[in-house]
């Protein structure tokens, strides 16, 4: 079966890949900043908000104590 959820376009805050995503269950229901994803790219933990009026979805950094926050210093 094909998957036609709608997908939202992001970018990671720490290295600028872009990537997609679906609307998270949690964000159908109002709680705009309850989705959580990994950056393809770096591994970064990022924070997804959507925004039911502009119909967009955006990554912020994951700013939790104990969570990996993106990728490694060299």
């Amino acid at each position: 079966m094909e998957d036609t959820r709608k997908r939202y376009e992001i970018t990671c805050p720490y290295c600028g890949k872009v990537q997609y995503a679906c609307k998270p269950i949690f964000h159908g229901l109002g709680i705009a900043d309850a989705g959580h994803g990994t950056c393809l790219g770096c591994k970064g933990a990022m924070r997804l908000v959507f925004s039911e009026r502009l119909q967009a979805m955006k990554a912020e950094r994951w700013e939790e104590a104990g969570i990996y926050e993106g990728p490694e210093e060299k």
